[in-house]
Formats: C-alpha cells, sequence, structure tokens
C-alpha cells in the first residue's frame, strides 16, 4: 500500500511540474559566472487546448572550473552543485521546490521537493546525462523518476532532447530545450 501510496504522489508531483526538465549543463563547471536563457518544448501532460508546452528556463551558474553551484527556474526553483572528476566527466546534484500554484496547492503536509542526482559524460560539444529523481513531502510518501538528457552546446549555446519518466510503466515525456548562454561559461573545445 505505501508503494502505491509513493507512486501515486510522484506522478502527481510530475504533473504538478515540481520536476526539472531541462538540465542544459554540460560536464565541464563553470570558470567564473555565466547566465543561460532558454525554453522547453514538450507534450502538455496536463492536457488542455495546446498539444505541447513551452516552459521559459532561466540559469545562473559560478564556478572555479572544477565546483560549480547552479540555480535554475522552469518549472520549479532548483538549487545544485556540480562537481567535475576528470575531463569530461560530472557529478551533479539538486534540490527543486515547486512553484507557487494558487488555489490549488495544498501543502498543509509539508512541501514537496524533489532531490535529484546524476553523472554528466561527454566533452567536445556534446554530452549524455542519465540521472534519478526522488520525489516526495517530507514525512510522507516518495517515489522515483528517472531522466536521461542528450545534448550539443558551443560558446554561447546548448541544445539538449531529453527523455523523463517514472518506474512501472507510467509512460515517458519527451522534451526539446535550447538557451543562450551569457558570460563565462564552459565553452566547446
Amino acid at each position: 500500500m505505501k508503494a502505491v501510496r509513493a507512486l501515486a504522489l510522484a506522478l502527481a508531483l510530475v504533473l504538478s511540474g515540481c520536476l526539472p526538465v531541462a538540465m542544459l549543463r554540460p560536464p565541464e563547471p563553470a570558470r567564473g559566472a555565466g547566465f543561460s536563457l532558454g525554453a522547453t518544448l514538450m507534450p502538455n501532460p496536463f492536457g488542455g487546448q495546446s498539444p505541447v508546452l513551452l516552459l521559459p528556463y532561466l540559469a545562473y551558474a559560478e564556478g572555479d572550473g572544477t565546483l560549480e553551484y547552479n540555480l535554475s527556474l522552469q518549472w520549479g526553483l532548483r538549487g545544485g552543485v556540480k562537481v567535475g572528476l576528470a575531463p569530461g566527466v560530472a557529478l551533479d546534484a539538486g534540490l527543486t521546490l515547486p512553484p507557487a500554484l494558487g488555489e490549488g496547492a495544498d501543502w498543509s503536509r509539508g512541501v514537496p521537493v524533489v532531490l535529484d542526482g546524476g553523472v554528466i559524460l561527454g566533452g567536445g560539444g556534446s554530452y549524455l546525462s542519465p540521472r534519478l529523481h526522488l520525489l516526495g513531502v517530507p514525512g510522507e510518501g516518495w517515489g522515483l523518476a528517472y531522466q536521461l538528457s542528450a545534448g550539443v552546446y558551443g560558446g554561447e549555446w546548448v541544445g539538449e532532447v531529453g527523455l523523463l519518466g517514472g518506474f512501472g510503466g507510467s509512460g515517458v515525456l519527451l522534451s526539446l530545450s535550447a538557451a543562450w548562454r551569457l558570460g563565462t561559461a564552459p565553452e566547446a573545445p
């Protein structure tokens, strides 16, 4: 019964927009500060009149080339850290809080959060990143979701295709994302 509750909660969080959709982070940690401004195009999981959603993306990253702190805003606000382990290999983890959803948001039992972590592999202008998301309300049920992102990047831009899904056959969402990067973000060699 707890597993069913956790799965239902995970699906509700995915649909409520708590998960980060676009990663848009190459494996090299930032040197200095940089901003990214972009968007994600994905099927509309809420139904409605439009079959697709266009989600704006805004991010800030600052680092020393080995360790990076980043903050991004898409569906939710995500704070994260990226650690470069070797050329083309980094660990990336973060915490996402949901957006204020107006009257429909009932946080009387706690604020839903998403903890995510994964590895970023690549370099030379491309990357691949598998990651897991732990979704839940502290003190309540928890569920798991997975994400696989593949991207290409240059000095001032990054593009990505992503798959986001839950375990147990709940379906997969495909997303296409792109961002323009300003500042001293990592560049493709």
